[in-house]
């Protein structure tokens, strides 16, 4: 398990910026492939990508921005554990009323994360390679009180809109940053990965092969 301490965070230098974290997490991801390489040699590295609640919004770029077909990666699985649609769903979520003025300012924000749209190219790229199609695994805390459930319904369809197997379940009694110290969301996450193995192949079709790996 490799875990990304993003510039800024922990003890980590530098200043945080959607930019450099998401350079970060690329070459994160970049070095977990030369390491395995190094040490099994003529096998493709096979990972899972697992960001929560603003990590989720980097999971999902950083999963959009990989060639499907790329040598020596495969991406068997992507969890979004208490995602959020984009930055800009977030802010009409905190400011709902329309009299105020800052869900109208969300082009002057120095983050834009957008998970939606991230998905969007992921399915894209796969289609378009008739590539290994990831399982995407949506984790909602039932008692958020940060992210609405309607955010998880709209991923949930993005998914299924550009044909990428997609899983969602509720952990009901969690709050935002609980999911995991429930045994529901432990039992979720280990199922995700125990499953990852089952692979759907995309043609450039359309059509869907589903086989074993």
């Amino acid at each position: 398990m490799v875990c990304c301490s993003y510039r800024g965070y922990w003890t980590s230098k530098g200043r945080p910026s959607e930019r450099g974290i998401f350079r970060d997490a690329e070459a994160a991801l970049g070095w977990i492939k030369s390491d395995h390489e190094h040490h099994s040699r003529n096998r493709p590295v096979q990972v899972i990508i697992w960001g929560q609640s603003i990590g989720a919004g980097v999971a999902a770029n950083l999963a959009s921005q990989q060639d499907p077909l790329s040598k020596g990666l495969w991406i068997r699985a992507l969890i979004l554990e208490t995602p959020f649609l984009s930055i800009k769903a977030m802010l009409e979520t905190l400011y709902p009323q329309k009299w105020l003025p800052y869900r109208y300012l969300w082009p002057f924000l120095r983050n834009h994360l957008d998970s939606s749209k991230a998905l969007g190219l992921l399915g894209d790229n796969i289609i378009a390679k008739g590539a290994r199609v990831p399982k995407v695994l949506i984790l909602e805390a039932g008692r958020d009180e940060l992210v609405p459930r309607s955010h998880g319904d709209m991923l949930e369809r993005r998914c299924i809109d550009v044909g990428l197997a997609v899983e969602r379940q509720v952990v009901g009694s969690a709050l935002h940053n609980e999911i995991l110290v429930r045994p529901g969301g432990r039992n979720a996450v280990v199922e995700a990965i125990r499953n990852s193995g089952k692979t759907t192949y995309h043609k450039k079709s359309g059509e869907q092969v589903e086989c074993h790996g």
